[in-house]
């Protein structure tokens, strides 16, 4: 009897051990980045959740704010492929908003001042290192991230699966075409939905893999490293692109420089993305088989400037007409007034919401010009 009982205590102990933890995140969209809180050290604070970034980092105001020490150093590779070290520090802990799962003791790298993220109004980035041990499960309907521990692996059928290309990131390879190859990061990073790396397009461009549609020139996005330099671009278009068993027509993308093609958080609108770290697992779960992406685009850029709306690219349509650092002065025949450089990254110019067709005049070496800004 005794045996018998000692080994039902054995079983029972066993059934307990094998039970998953699981934790549901909700988060909010600002500006194209998934926001989530989380407890760290104690106070709640917001972060960027990024399964494009390596390494979970901290802005340095948050760092000076909470007094961290610098522990070591590493060397990153930002969203425009540029090298840079930075110092790390410790999170004594990180523990998610239902106080489900506590990651404890994460290295986390110190931004540089001022932060990156100052528009968006958190202290550092979520990255793929804290997930490396869970199942990862992305709802774009219900704005939810669910963590799971990985003592079994994900329900979700293997013909919905991708193997990650290399073991620690979700980097998957989707087909471009027929028989086109195109290796990508999952990046809920970047607010788009197709980001292609310069190199794959030299090396796409003669295998019928999509079509160019416009040349560019403009300066270069944002990363932790700075902001590229400026440079030409161009904007593509593929004819189909397949995300595992998902088809996806008329795929709009232009060229860039980050270490992979980067597949954004836009692909959430689309279908549930599951993510099994310990077993290199990609899982994409569509809403529907077939989508058609079809969308037009502007033939300029623009941006704010120390308070000043400016051309910030230039496309085929608009080639000597405007150049990058134009400036405009007036919308449909109003002067421009003082614009909020981080309320234009969230929420947009308000007046070329308005309409779909705007008249602008842009002041360009050669005087003004009126300019019909819309899509085409």
């Amino acid at each position: 009897m005794r045996l018998f009982g000692l080994l039902l205590l054995l079983l029972s102990a066993l059934t307990v051990g094998a039970q998953q933890v699981r934790s549901v995140i909700p988060y909010r969209m600002v500006g194209g980045k998934m926001i989530v809180d989380m407890q760290m050290n104690g106070e709640t604070r917001s972060f960027v959740f990024d399964t494009g970034a390596g390494k979970t980092s901290l802005t340095g105001e948050v760092c000076d704010e909470l007094g961290l020490a610098t522990v070591d150093s590493m060397r990153i590779t930002d969203v425009n492929s540029k090298q840079v070290a930075y110092p790390l520090v410790m999170i004594e802990s990180l523990l998610t908003p239902d106080n489900k799962i506590n990651f404890s003791k994460v290295p986390a790298m110190r931004m540089p001042e001022p932060s990156p993220l100052v528009c968006f109004q958190v202290d550092g980035i979520i990255g793929s290192d804290v997930l490396a041990q869970l199942i990862v499960e992305i709802d774009g309907k219900a704005k939810t991230i669910t963590l799971t521990s990985a003592e079994n692996p994900s329900k979700v059928s293997l013909r919905r699966m991708l193997p990650f290309v290399q073991g620690k990131m979700p980097i998957v390879t989707l087909q471009a075409g027929r028989g086109n190859s195109l290796v990508c990061l999952f990046d809920t990073g970047c607010p788009g939905f197709l980001e292609l790396k310069s190199s794959d397009f030299e090396a796409l461009k003669d295998a019928a893999a999509f079509e160019v549609r416009a040349e560019g020139y403009g300066e270069g996005s944002f990363g932790i490293g700075g902001q590229a330099a400026t440079a030409s671009t161009y904007r593509v278009c593929f004819p189909q692109l397949s995300v595992g068993a998902a088809k996806f027509a008329n795929v709009s993308s232009e060229t860039s420089t980050p270490p992979y093609t980067l597949l954004g958080v836009k692909l959430l609108d689309y279908g549930k993305v599951t993510l099994d770290y310990p077993r290199a697992r990609f899982y994409f779960e569509p809403y529907e088989e077939k989508f058609d992406l079809t969308e037009k685009h502007y033939d300029m850029g623009l941006r704010v400037k120390d308070g000043e709306l400016v051309v910030a690219a230039v496309w085929t349509g608009l080639k000597g007409v405007v150049e990058v650092g134009d400036k405009v002065t007036k919308i449909n025949g109003k002067p421009t007034g003082t614009y909020d450089f981080c309320e234009s990254i969230i929420n947009g110019i308000p007046e070329l919401k308005e309409k779909k067709k705007t008249k602008l005049t842009v002041l360009t070496k050669d005087g003004e010009k009126e300019i019909v800004y819309q899509k085409k």
